[in-house]
């Protein structure tokens, strides 16, 4: 959807990051998707996290590998030699994973996560027993000294309700170590269901714990655009070409039927575009080209439903990416549709 970067722009130490923490994602999976991914079997969840990141079980903080509606897997440890405590969370893998995905109506949200000391009703396991008692003051005044004044922004109410979730069974662990480890900083990172989470948590955190970075891997559309969590530079969002998930929302799909809709009612209409559409979209004349995207435009005055998007590193960039994924894809998509099926307007004759 843009031009590739050069060589020369390319951040070799993100490259870095991104390939070392994409293995802190995948484990999330525990020994089912080691299972599912390679074949190879791990004797439980937690052999398989040691097992693929090679950390030490001494700095494996919490971890909570059974997934509820709204309340995500996840686990909490110490990456001893980056200095970073990562946050990783589960991406869709049971059904209660599935209906936090589906709940993708936009609720409103402030930078405080909510959580409390009185409103702990879950909690995470902790494998190393330690970590169990380690609030104290230091660790809350931690928390106050960078909690700044709240912020509105909006996202999915799925994965904003499991960010919530995440963050009640977790600030405080993070919290009391990084009072005792100053020079550690926090990396929360996730794919899919996870990577969405982990970026409206990263967008909640952004105050909480200073230096705050995410990684979502496969991150699925989270928030309106030009809004937080889309737009924070913070979030680092790395989508495979082609995945469906990173640019469609349940606004998207309103729209979509909206402009169907639309040219079952216009025959004319859409008979030029099924003709000046035809072939491969590469082999269009510039005058019919034109003509889609003029069509296309006046279809836009009637497709307004609120639409989520993931992390934007670019407006601009996006800008041209929906427009061409709307030109290459929208019309011969539904050219064979409208050749092979009849269909009929809403409550029309």
């Amino acid at each position: 959807g843009g031009t590739p970067l050069p060589r020369a722009a390319i951040d070799k130490d993100l490259l870095s990051d991104i390939a070392h923490y994409a293995v802190f994602a995948n484990a999330a999976y525990g020994w089912k998707g080691g299972l599912a991914l390679t074949g190879k079997v791990h004797i439980g969840d937690l052999n398989s996290l040691l097992t693929k990141t090679g950390i030490d079980e001494k700095d494996v903080i919490a971890a909570q590998w059974h997934s509820k509606t709204h309340r995500p897997a996840f686990f909490l440890v110490r990456d001893l030699q980056r200095k970073k405590l990562v946050l990783s969370i589960r991406g869709t893998l049971s059904a209660r994973d599935i209906l936090t995905d589906l709940c993708c109506t936009a609720d409103d949200f402030c930078t405080d996560d909510g959580a409390s000391d009185d409103e702990e009703d879950d909690s995470a396991e902790s494998v190393n027993g330690a970590a169990e008692g380690l609030v104290n003051a230091a660790a809350e005044a931690l928390q106050n000294k960078f909690r700044h004044k709240n912020k509105a922004y909006r996202a999915h109410h799925g994965m904003l309700e499991s960010a919530r979730g995440v963050a009640k069974m977790t600030r405080k662990f993070i919290a009391s170590e990084l009072a005792a480890h100053p020079d550690f900083s926090v990396v929360i990172v996730g794919h899919s269901l996870g990577g969405g989470t982990a970026a409206v948590l990263g967008a909640m955190w952004q105050d909480t714990f200073p230096g705050l970075a995410v990684y979502a891997y496969g991150c699925p559309c989270v928030g309106p655009l030009n809004a937080s969590p889309t737009t924070n530079n913070a979030i680092i969002s790395i989508v495979g070409e082609g995945d469906p998930f990173s640019c469609l929302s349940l606004g998207h799909l309103a729209d979509i039927s909206v402009a169907v809709s639309q040219l079952c009612r216009h025959q004319k209409l859409r008979d030029e575009i099924l003709k000046r559409s035809g072939g491969r979209v590469e082999d269009m004349r510039e005058e019919d080209l034109f003509y889609c995207y003029d069509a296309m435009e006046a279809l836009r005055k009637h497709m307004n439903k609120e639409k989520f998007f993931r992390k934007l590193q670019n407006a601009s960039c996006w800008k041209h990416t929906i427009l061409h994924f709307s030109i290459v894809h929208f019309f011969p998509t539904i050219k064979k549709t409208l050749y092979n099926s009849h269909i009929f307007a809403p409550f029309s004759v």
